[in-house]
């Protein structure tokens, strides 16, 4: 349905598209969800479960709206024009060579990615970027905005598409948009629209893709003006087709004039719910009723009322014109009600709402079911803090709604970082105003750190008098529209938490109770927040969620770590080619814990006391506890969140190709000797898969080591050569028998070494499994209990260990050292020197993809390692260094590790060009010899080491061995390759 206005016509041509087969009307100019929503469509990708999505946010953050446009997938219909005869689907292409990925963007061109210098970059086009570009740019700054709409204006000005034209501003809105907007021009800033930010690797790298490329930007200051997106209001049936933010609403009214549906319920907290009704009304949509949470005004209330008034006069007016708008046109506005579900089959077509108590609880007693077509959801905002959390800036968390975090920043948007400004809804939520003077404040804070002369002082003065009366306003206002506190206990356990992976409130709630009691955990164990959206939709009601089931107040260092990308973004746009660098860059090795627990315990006892709690930890507790002995696990962080939890998930059987001929360490003799081990543990794993019941996703696939050269295919003939010698099956393939195994490859490569004893795993459904079994068996596990002393007790005492923590003490008969990259400072404690290293590396996985590929894939002369996981991701990997920020305590991603890593990648898989990059991270990695320790340590009775640098696939057979050694002094596969000794 399209609106009518009198003072907006229709500018852009008629044109027609088609969507699943079906001819569709539509107008130059305007996005595909507006022409769609014109012509009644509103479901449109398919979940993994068969379900179907609709436009929610209608701003390109929630990516659920996910289309396949003349061949390119995941194209988000809320921000992709439409043009004469394009193909749409609301299905991806089947991967085939009759239906493939087609590439997102141009290769690109060149040896690295274009750089821009340039003395102010600004991110977001909204109020507060804005601002601060015409204030820099008038006191002669260079200046770039960047912003991701179709549109300069933000959510909140929203102007009106090339599809129409209005021969004036038909509002107040629409008038300071555009006028704020000119400014910004006049004064010479140079805005880029369609640009998607990558993310900043340093105030001074900013990377974005610009018209299909990748750009970085170097700039001398910088400001995020980021926005905010709207908060979750999760109930059942909020996924469904028909189900969006009143934001998203307002776009298509506003911005495209359509209407979201023909019966129309609006619902959420404050003010802007009655604007979008408004529009709706005069636009001729029934609007069925609109439903505020807060209860209604009330004369004892008369200071905030008029504090308000004194404000912002013009505001108040609005509001009541709406509410007089609302009424004539009899919408009925009923505060204190809330909505209890959503129902229907391919769309919404129903609604059921509540009177809300005092406490927020819906008096289910009293609810109505109305039918419509429409809901649009306005419950606040939640700031995209995204961008300077990866930065670094300090945050702090606000308790409001759902409760979020705000960049911490001075009264002109400077943060903790030098040079770095934030301002706007993307800082805190404050509104329009108060984003325009904040962002007027960093444009002059930013010039003037620059060396650039103040040429309009009373600039200054004014802002701050803006930003006083507009702060004013904001507090009376939310005084005013005070919503009682969120209750998730009312939310039914089959409801959707985590919209992107199809998590369900029940499925959170039954792990909290499990133990596994932090978003860290949470995420690992059911795939919460690793979506497109990347937690923005989830991480904030799983946050308040556990704190209302646990007790444990949120803390900013608790919520999930900031990922580049801050959105996803084409993965072909970043493919450069790279030097493959000769090994492993080694760093410090520091504690990275966040423990959630740090109050004293009880002293304790054990027969068998193991230090980490990661894989290897994990196998170890198993065995031992299988054996019947008292095993205590300790771990400084929580279990399974540091090298274990950040694997990749790799079943290696053969040797990498850097740890055979002239790259390998020591060699390659220590990594050959490994050889014997990899088939026994991929074994190990079915036994353990089988042992604690459940599904692990271990597929032994087989792998592929391709080459595309002759030189590469002599390499792995001599590498297999060598591998066959200590029983590993492998054969040589030609080009032919390469495509038939795996005929998306890419047709450059010559041949390959196929391992078919190769597979992969899903690491974190396998070790919170065994750790589980381990638990069951009898093994302890205490997280937050960070080993600071070891020392052997006197014969006296029956001899042991002493073991010194800051929050108990520990006896034990035998300790065993599973700390993995921080071995060698526990091996300090007892005296000796366990050699290794830490290797900060990084990963890469991509959206969902129709099968490509069911090997583990690498390469003989690059840095490769590659799979696609159950859920379609491609894990992307291959030892592509990270880098450790000390600051932080925090591995980061590179970004000429994540270009080259992507360029191998695509050169063996041309379809990755096809997909999006949806997040980035990276993990501290083992680098011993290419071999692992195990055993006990000579001249130190009762203490073993087992660690291990190819540590998932390795981790069953060293702690088997480990366990036999420790248990009987004796083992079935000779140890002696193995053995710290061989150090000495």
């Amino acid at each position: 349905m399209r609106l009518e206005h009198p003072s907006v016509r229709r500018d852009g041509a008629f044109i027609e598209i088609t969507y699943d087969g079906e001819r569709v009307p539509a107008l130059a100019g305007e996005t595909v969800a507006a022409a769609l929503a014109a012509h009644g469509v509103a479901a449109y990708r398919h979940t993994r479960d068969g379900g179907r999505r609709g436009l929610y946010c209608g701003m390109g953050a929630c990516f659920e709206c996910l289309v396949t446009v003349d061949g390119k997938a995941s194209q988000r219909a809320c921000l992709t024009k439409v043009a004469d005869g394009q193909t749409i689907r609301s299905q991806p292409p089947a991967g085939t060579p009759e239906d493939p990925l087609a590439p997102l963007v141009p290769p690109p061109q060149g040896k690295a990615p274009e750089e821009r210098t340039l003395d102010l970059l600004v991110i977001g086009a909204g109020p507060a970027g804005l601002a601060a570009a015409e204030a820099a740019a008038r006191r002669g700054a260079d200046v770039v905005v960047l912003d991701e709409r179709p549109q300069s204006g933000g959510q909140y000005f929203k102007p009106l598409a090339p599809s129409h034209r209005a021969d004036r501003p038909t509002d107040r809105q629409f008038r300071a948009g555009l006028a704020l907007v000119e400014a910004a021009k006049k004064a010479g800033a140079a805005i880029v629209q369609e640009a998607t930010v990558w993310g900043a690797h340093a105030p001074d790298e900013v990377v974005a893709v610009v018209a299909g490329r990748e750009t970085v930007y170097r700039p001398r200051r910088l400001v995020i003006a980021s926005g905010a997106y709207e908060r979750p209001a999760p109930f059942a049936g909020w996924t469904l087709p028909g189900v969006m933010t009143t934001g998203a609403g307002q776009t298509l009214a506003r911005a495209y004039r359509v209407a979201p549906g023909r019966r129309v319920v609006v619902a959420g907290n404050g003010p802007l719910n009655l604007q979008l009704a408004c529009e709706l009304v005069q636009g001729g949509v029934e609007v069925v009723a609109v439903l505020e949470s807060a209860p209604r005004p009330s004369p004892a209330q008369w200071r905030d009322l008029l504090k308000a008034v004194r404000s912002a006069p013009g505001l108040i007016g609005d509001g009541a014109r709406y509410m007089l708008t609302l009424r004539r046109a009899g919408v009925p506005v009923l505060w204190s009600h809330g909505i209890v579900a959503a129902t229907g089959r391919e769309r919404l077509d129903h609604v059921r709402y509540a009177p809300l108590g005092a406490d927020g609880a819906p008096r289910l007693a009293e609810a109505v079911t109305v039918p419509a077509d429409a809901l649009c959801l306005g419950y606040g905002f939640i700031p995209s803090t995204e961008i300077a959390r990866a930065l670094g800036c300090a945050h702090r968390l606000v308790d409001r709604h759902l409760g979020y975090l705000a960049t911490e920043t001075a009264v002109d948007g400077a943060t903790s970082l030098p040079g770095v400004f934030a301002v706007g809804d993307g800082v805190d939520l404050g509104g329009s105003r108060v984003a325009l003077a904040r962002g007027t404040l960093a444009g002059i804070a930013a010039a003037t750190q620059l060396g650039l002369a103040d040429t309009h002082p009373e600039d200054s003065r004014r802002a701050l008098a803006d930003l006083k009366r507009a702060d004013g306003f904001q507090a009376a206002l939310w005084s005013i529209y005070r919503a009682p506190p969120v209750r998730l206990d009312a939310v039914p356990d089959d409801a959707t938490l985590c919209r992107c992976e199809e998590v369900t409130f029940g499925r959170v709630r039954a792990e909290i109770a499990a133990g596994h009691d932090s978003l860290a955990a949470l995420k690992r164990n059911t795939r919460l927040g690793m979506g497109r959206c990347q937690g923005r939709y989830c991480a904030a009601t799983a946050a308040l969620l556990l704190e209302q089931a646990t007790g444990r107040p949120r803390a900013p260092d608790q919520y999930l770590a900031p990922r580049l990308p801050a959105k996803p973004t084409p993965a072909g746009a970043f493919a450069f080619e790279k030097p493959e660098w000769g090994g492993h860059q080694r760093a410090i090795t520091p504690n990275l814990a966040r423990p959630l627990e740090d109050g004293p315990l009880p002293d304790q006892e054990a027969e068998i006391l193991i230090v980490g709690g990661g894989v290897v930890g994990a196998c170890l507790a198993y065995y031992l506890t299988q054996a019947g002995r008292d095993v205590l696990v300790v771990e400084r962080g929580d279990t399974n969140l540091q090298a274990s939890g950040a694997n990749a998930g790799s079943l290696h059987v053969q040797l990498l190709s850097f740890d055979f001929g002239a790259r390998a360490e020591a060699g390659g003799g220590p990594a050959a000797a490994t050889l014997t081990l990899g088939p026994r543990s991929v074994a190990l794993w079915r036994e353990l898969e089988k042992a604690c019941g459940a599904d692990f996703e271990l597929a032994v696939t087989g792998g592929l080591m391709v080459a595309d050269s002759p030189a590469g295919m002599e390499f792995l003939r001599a590498k297999a050569a060598l591998e066959r010698q200590y029983g590993v099956e492998n054969a040589i393939i030609d080009a032919a028998e390469l495509r038939r195994l795996a005929p998306a490859l890419s047709d450059e490569l010559v041949g390959a070494e196929y391992a078919p004893q190769e597979g992969k795993i899903n690491p974190l459904r396998a070790t919170y499994a065994v750790l589980e079994q381990a638990r069951r068996q009898g093994a302890r596990f205490l997280r937050g209990v960070n080993v600071t002393g070891i020392a052997a007790a006197p014969a006296v005492e029956g001899g042991g260990w002493r073991v010194e923590t800051p929050r108990c003490r520990i006896r034990a008969k035998q300790i065993i050292n599973a700390s993995g990259p921080w071995a060698r400072e526990t091996g300090r404690l007892v005296g000796i020197d366990v050699p290794v290293h830490s290797a900060p590396l990084q990963m890469i996985v991509t959206e969902p993809a129709p099968k490509l590929v069911s090997q583990l894939v690498a390469h003989a002369d690059r840095h490769l390692s590659l799979k696609q996981a159950v859920t379609g991701g491609l894990i992307i990997g291959g030892a592509w260094t990270a880098v450790f920020d000390p600051a932080r305590r925090f591995n980061t991603v590179s970004r000429p590790s994540i270009e080259g890593n992507l360029w191998v990648a695509r050169h063996v898989l041309p379809q990755v060009a096809g997909l999006h990059v949806v997040r980035a991270w990276a993990a501290m990695n083992i680098n011993i010899d290419g071999a692992p320790i195990l055993g006990p340590v000579p001249g130190l009775p009762g203490f073993f080491n087992t660690v291990t640098s190819n540590g998932f696939t390795l981790a069953p057979v060293v702690a088997r061995m480990t366990a036999d050694l420790l248990l009987d002094g004796r083992t079935d596969i000779d140890p002696t390759p193995f053995l710290i000794d061989r150090f000495r």
